[in-house]
């Protein structure tokens, strides 16, 4: 026997031993029935509710809550329930049009209970650590604290040298290819009907792309480019690579090695995965100056302390937003509690950085609307 075929051998081995890995996690999650049990979709009902009370079809199914889940465990069971569409409309999000594809809430619910009782548990487990969006106990201030870590654990071993590789991917939900979702479904979920049933969902969006709005286009957009994330981790041994959804980062004490190997790595598993690259967003950057990610300014110093600036469109975006506010406030149209839940949020956001100086002149711009100053106790009235 030749060292190749002893190689092949082993490979198929531990190939053998992942595929049942997979199928034991999917049958741990149970067949259809399991998933699709009155008490999941009972609590996945009264989760997508959440945060939208005030929604006339959210009151209308919220009153009649166990009618309207009895209705549709009966539609699971018997094999009829049907898709009811899309409401379609535009956002405008930083200066930028998105289209948005939402469905009915008690669609949401279906797809809310197949997500967080098969599909999210499957899936997550090939997930790296550093894939931070829409997961649990994970998001954007996990992605930023992820990398500041990266940042002060590479300055520890070799200082300002190096760069970092930010990339984006172009018409990432738009464009997103369906052929590997469906192909990662079938080796991953072993019961007939629950696949049927995730396979729908995505073939609803066309022949390509994954609508905004739903969970079950984030979850799927999540594990498109898995495969991406292990070859930065795996086969390149990079140890500073994180991805939040759409964009990512490697971080490398050389910068050539980051525009030749780990460039041409990218566009190569971009081409495999059926994804585009952005390149007026996709570029190396040398740890010496700044660049951004997340819509966050980074800057490592000499002394390798890592500074984080809220973006400058972000803070125009906030005072034109607490303008409006004010307009409505002076037409009795909102309440001065309402506007001082929004502050606190603005404050939130500002806090995920070095933004000191921008949350005084905030403060001081709320004053100058609406006569009430925040600050660590509360609110100071002078009206």
């Amino acid at each position: 026997m030749t060292s190749e075929e002893r190689r092949e051998i082993r490979y198929q081995r531990r190939k053998a031993k992942r595929d049942e890995a997979r199928k034991t996690k999917s049958l741990s999650c149970g067949d259809f029935d399991e998933v699709f049990s009155f008490r999941h979709l009972y609590l996945s009902g009264k989760k997508c509710c959440k945060g939208v009370y005030w929604k006339n079809s959210t009151q209308r199914y919220i009153g009649n809550l166990i009618p309207n889940i009895a209705a549709t465990w009966k539609a699971l069971q018997t094999g009829t329930f049907k898709h009811r569409g899309f409401h379609e409309f535009y956002i405008m999000e930083r200066g930028k049009k998105r289209h948005i594809r939402s469905v009915h809430i008690s669609e949401r619910t279906v797809q809310k209970c197949l997500c967080d009782y098969c599909i999210v548990p499957i899936y997550s487990s090939s997930f790296i650590y550093d894939n931070s969006a829409s997961l649990k106990h994970r998001g954007m201030d996990f992605a930023l604290r992820r990398l500041v870590r990266h940042l002060k654990r590479h300055f520890r071993k070799h200082g300002l040298t190096g760069g970092i590789l930010v990339y984006d991917f172009k018409s990432f939900f738009d464009e997103a290819p369906h052929a590997p979702l469906l192909r990662e479904s079938k080796r991953r979920l072993h019961d007939d009907r629950v696949r049927e049933l995730h396979n729908s969902f995505i073939s609803d969006f066309g022949p390509v792309g994954l609508g905004l709005g739903s969970q079950i286009s984030q979850t799927n957009a999540l594990l498109l480019p898995s495969p991406l994330d292990h070859y930065f981790k795996e086969k390149l041994d990079i140890k500073g690579y994180a991805r939040y959804m759409d964009d990512g980062y490697a971080i490398h004490e050389d910068i050539d090695y980051l525009k030749t190997e780990c460039i041409f790595g990218l566009e190569m598993m971009c081409d495999r995965l059926g994804l585009r690259l952005n390149w007026k967003k996709t570029r190396v950057i040398p740890l010496a100056d700044y660049f951004r990610w997340l819509k966050t300014k980074f800057i490592i110093t000499s002394n390798g302390k890592v500074v984080l600036k809220m973006n400058p469109a972000s803070t125009k975006l906030i005072r034109k937003k607490l303008r409006s506010f004010q307009g409505k406030w002076k037409r009795g149209g909102m309440t001065l509690a309402d506007i001082r839940c929004s502050v606190d949020s603005y404050h939130g956001h500002m806090k995920r950085g070095n933004s000191f100086k921008v949350r005084e002149q905030t403060n001081q711009y709320v004053k100058s609307l609406f006569g009430f100053y925040p600050n660590k106790k509360g609110w100071e009235c002078n009206v």
